[in-house]
């Protein structure tokens, strides 16, 4: 049955099945989350009648490179190898384009992804704790597009319309720090809320000030809260597991492609999430 199934282009019709996707394997996407892939993006999907039984998304940054990500399939149609159908349209796809194809892998993907041409490139672990439930200690940017301009500067592309869509439904955790220069984002999830990118110059995203940050912001929180840490930042590390967060999975970013990681004046402390880079 598997190699007889079309590939389809999803659209907003197709909205409720693929929330019933990413509920089912337990991912924290919301309905605001898919919409960004239909309207930024391409989603394909693979159908067993009218029931929506995979996907998989591309997320295209600039004309060089894109994310892969949402590659999911129902539980209980597993081991028909739709997943992997998806995954390889969206490679030709890419190459198609001549961009590089980026994602963010997590150990049970990592072996697939390296046997069709990923490379690694660097590694983040997804931290998972509770919010201070503080609102008040809130540092909202009232200056906005310094704060994406930071945060395209650190990505090396134009993302602005992702991130402005974050600040909407997050305004209080998207700042921007003029003496520090550090900036960071978040957004609503359907388990928890997703503090990240956070970004700012490489000699202090794992200092002292982005400390005092992040502290701020997960003491804004309400719930839940994720974040998606890079390896090198140990010190934020620390302090997270000193705040009782603890690590819930690792995540390899991956290429398949050309593209090279920015080596401007600007870092990233967190990830915006392995759906979108």
């Amino acid at each position: 049955m598997a190699l007889t199934e079309a590939i389809a282009i999803l659209s907003e019709d197709d909205l409720t099945g693929a929330i019933a996707l990413s509920a089912e394997a337990g991912w924290n996407q919301t309905e605001d989350d898919w919409r960004l892939f239909l309207s930024h993006g391409s989603v394909f999907g693979i159908f067993e009648g009218q029931t929506l039984v995979a996907s998989a998304a591309i997320m295209p940054y600039g004309k060089e490179f894109a994310w892969i990500s949402m590659v999911l399939t129902r539980q209980d149609r597993r081991g028909n190898g739709y997943g992997t159908r998806l995954l390889k349209h969206c490679i030709a796809v890419l190459e198609s384009e001549s961009r590089t194809a980026l994602l963010d892998a997590t150990p049970a993907g990592e072996v697939l992804y390296r046997k069709l041409g990923f490379e690694p490139v660097s590694r983040f672990t997804r931290w998972q704790g509770m919010g201070g439930g503080q609102p008040s200690r809130a540092r909202a940017a009232t200056q906005h597009d310094q704060a994406i301009a930071r945060a395209n500067r650190a990505f090396d592309a134009d993302r602005s319309h992702l991130l402005a869509n974050f600040s909407e439904r997050a305004p209080a955790l998207c700042t921007f720090e003029a003496a520090t220069g550090l900036a960071s984002f978040g957004r609503d999830g359907r388990l928890a809320t997703q503090i990240g990118p956070v970004t700012g110059p490489r000699e202090q995203i794992d200092g002292a000030e982005a400390e005092a940050l992040l502290a701020s912001l997960i003491d804004s929180v309400e719930g839940p809260v994720f974040l998606d840490l890079s390896d090198n930042c140990r010190r934020l590390a620390d302090r997270l597991a000193a705040s009782g967060f603890e690590r819930q999975r690792p995540f390899l970013r991956m290429k398949r492609g050309p593209w090279t990681q920015p080596q401007n004046d600007i870092g990233t402390a967190a990830i915006a999430g392995p759906e979108f880079g």
